[in-house]
């Protein structure tokens, strides 16, 4: 979509809805949504980033929500959203470091350098490590998931490599089995395969889990149909 098609999509969304809705999934960073003219409405533009556990249609949903709870005269600061099986939420200032690195949309559309954006975050139980502290200044060694904002690709592997994963390793839990299925595509497990429910597991960027654990580097002298496992909380990998 060129950009003037892009421009006419937004304004005419946000005539009609009052906002528009940007849904931003690459292939080394973390998806990531934010609203476009919530700022008209009440002050703020709202962004929400990684939280890899969700759906995208989750995230939108979440949103949505929030944006009809901030409509309704909810003040941000005190605000704690319920959104059914989905846990609960609330909003903190985005530094502006992260603001001009990630809702970009927001201010073309402005014009300005100095708007408002609140960033949704899960309560604890649901808060994933995609998940960065953006009240804090944009820093590549405290977020080293987000590191590809600013830094280009190093590694010796296709950009678009992806990896199948279970849930609990977005939650902190090591992964402990690799294997290596296809030139761009990998299994990372923290438990045995057979033991993960398919609603646990997660495409994604392979990208995202360097980040998350330095120890996954391994991944990358793989060949193709090769394997590591470890034990649970020991560091050194093993051949299949």
């Amino acid at each position: 979509m060129d950009r003037n098609t892009l421009l006419h999509q937004i304004q005419s969304n946000i005539n009609i809805h009052g906002y528009h809705i940007t849904s931003v999934a690459g292939t080394l960073l973390p998806r990531f949504v934010y609203t476009i003219g919530c700022t008209d409405l009440f002050g703020a533009d709202l962004v929400f980033c990684g939280g890899e556990a969700y759906s995208q249609d989750d995230m939108i949903r979440i949103i949505k929500e929030m944006v009809g709870a901030l409509k309704n005269g909810a003040q941000w600061k005190n605000l704690t959203l319920q959104v059914d099986n989905l846990g609960s939420f609330s909003l903190s200032e985005v530094d502006n470091s992260w603001s001009k690195l990630i809702t970009l949309g927001i201010f073309d559309y402005y014009k300005k350098n100095d708007i408002r954006v609140l960033q949704i975050s899960p309560g604890q139980d649901r808060l994933t490590l995609d998940i960065p502290d953006m009240t804090k200044p944009f820093n590549v060694e405290s977020e080293p998931v987000w590191q590809w904002l600013i830094k280009e690709w190093n590694y010796p592997l296709p950009p678009t490599s992806t990896a199948i994963i279970n849930v609990e390793v977005l939650y902190g839990e090591k992964a402990t089995q690799i294997i290596r299925w296809e030139h761009e595509e990998w299994e990372i497990f923290s438990k045995p395969v057979d033991n993960v429910p398919k609603d646990d597991m997660r495409a994604m960027p392979l990208a995202i889990l360097l980040g998350i654990d330095e120890s996954l580097q391994a991944v990358i002298h793989l060949q193709t149909g090769d394997g590591l496992w470890r034990d649970k909380g020991e560091l050194p990998w093993n051949e299949w």
